[in-house]
């Protein structure tokens, strides 16, 4: 393999060290993320947002902009941000836009109502959004490849990045070994480090959405009262009943959604050996790189919302940050889903210390939809016989009801912090840690993590 490679292996040796001496910190093997905002010049919007109501449109024009980058995640953000998804159909919008007057929808049968029912829950919004990103997959993933190995437009590249994302996962024996490798031995080490971190790249396609509850409301009220018309009494008076009360529940306020499609970085032996063969001295052979082809292997879908009760008289009142709170809440949501549906998008979570009781103290809260009760395995890094360190489970904790200035129903309230870093805030003469409090583990210290498991 490439003396290039080699000698990043060699580097691992000066700052490599054992796990089992590291504290928790944010040098971790954990998801490194690119967020991408699907955008539409079809529709009212500003700000890439879709909108139903014109007068609050400067208010949600900012809040991508402004919504905090996950902290959990690496920082992963590549050039392409943006991408148009104007062929898209299937949004709340289409619907209404089609079906909002009642004698549109006369004459329909029962199921052609449910039909439209379903797409009210936006799985064909979904797929149709998923077509229009799939065309620029393979162009976000070479971005993401030039940025691990930092590549220039000339070829030249450094392997800075790429070690300070791999060389925490390399033992100290390990990183002994590669320094005294000869040309060709011992680079697998680094190949293995860079499929383990590599594939471990995530990206988030995401449709904002943010609309006035009255007319969805109005909209389902109207299908349901059709569908109780076909059905025979005396169940027509229920589903007449279900859709005047489901209008009066949703009508007031605004709700935003975060349409969100998740992809990742395909990297494996078999792309790696092929892009190590495109290295032409110290530098990628540019040509060949940009006819390589890069995937990114699609994982899923969600479709996440929060709803802001904010009423057309309320505008004047601090309406601009309610609606960039009610569109991050969404955000938020939107990654706690994707978390809950793919186990290898859920990242871990360092253990900060422990509290007085010897409970165990986690970096995480409110804003990652914690819950008292929750169960989060305990995680411990070990090495195999290559070196390689992987997590494995110890056993399972859940979250406990901990009371304080900083705490909602029992959960750490980091949504309203002001993005504490680190894990401390004084008190009086002595040093508080901050975090979401779980049950007592007595093997755990700060060199561990925990991560939700697949149960609620």
């Amino acid at each position: 393999m490439n003396k290039k490679i080699v000698s990043v292996v060699a580097a691992v040796a000066l700052v490599a060290m054992p796990i089992y001496a590291r504290k928790a910190t944010k040098d971790y093997q954990r998801p490194s993320l690119h967020m991408v905002l699907m955008t539409s010049s079809t529709e009212a919007t500003q700000g890439s947002v879709a909108i139903s109501d014109p007068e609050i449109l400067g208010y949600a024009s900012d809040a991508w902009d402004s919504y905090e980058f996950p902290a959990l995640y690496n920082d992963f953000r590549v050039a392409t941000t943006q991408v148009s998804v104007d062929k898209a159909k299937g949004s709340i919008m289409d619907l209404l836009a089609m079906y909002s007057d009642p004698a549109s929808l006369e004459g329909m049968g029962i199921d052609q109502l449910k039909n439209i029912v379903e797409m009210t829950k936006g799985k064909e919004y979904l797929d149709s959004l998923k077509v229009e990103v799939d065309k620029v997959s393979d162009q976000v993933a070479h971005e993401l490849v030039r940025k691990w190995w930092s590549i220039q437009d000339d070829g030249s590249c450094s392997d800075t990045l790429l070690l300070r994302l791999s060389c925490y996962a390399a033992t100290q024996n390990q990183a002994k070994d590669a320094a005294q490798t000869t040309l060709g031995a011992g680079s697998e080490i680094l190949s293995q480090l860079a499929n383990q971190v590599m594939g471990n790249t995530y990206i988030t396609f995401t449709k904002l959405d943010f609309y006035e509850n009255e007319p969805i409301a109005k909209f389902i009220q109207n299908i349901m009262l059709l569908v109780a018309g076909m059905t025979p009494s005396p169940a027509n008076t229920a589903v007449q009943l279900a859709a005047d009360k489901t209008y009066e529940a949703t009508r007031e306020g605004y709700t935003a959604f975060a349409n969100a499609l998740l992809y990742q970085l395909e990297w494996n032996d078999s792309i790696a050996n092929q892009f190590y063969e495109i290295w032409t001295g110290n530098k990628v052979d540019m040509e060949k790189f940009n006819a390589m082809k890069f995937n990114l292997k699609y994982c899923g879908a969600t479709k996440a919302s929060a709803t802001c009760m904010m009423k057309k008289e309320d505008k004047g009142k601090d309406a601009a940050a309610m609606v960039a709170k009610t569109i991050h809440k969404a955000l938020d949501r939107q990654f706690v889903d994707m978390q809950m549906a793919y186990e290898e998008f859920r990242p871990m979570v360092p253990i900060l210390g422990l509290d007085a009781k010897g409970g165990v103290i986690a970096d995480m809260g409110t804003k990652e939809g914690v819950k008292v009760g929750d169960k989060f395995n305990v995680l411990q890094g070990q090495a195999d016989a290559n070196g390689i360190v992987t997590y494995r489970s110890i056993g399972t904790i859940s979250v406990v009801k901990w009371t304080g200035d900083n705490f909602v129903d029992g959960v750490w309230d980091n949504q309203s912090q002001d993005n504490v870093e680190g894990a401390t805030q004084a008190e009086g003469a002595e040093m508080e840690i901050i975090g979401t409090h779980l049950k007592k583990f007595k093997q755990a210290d700060n060199s561990m993590f925990v991560k939700k498991t697949k149960g609620k």
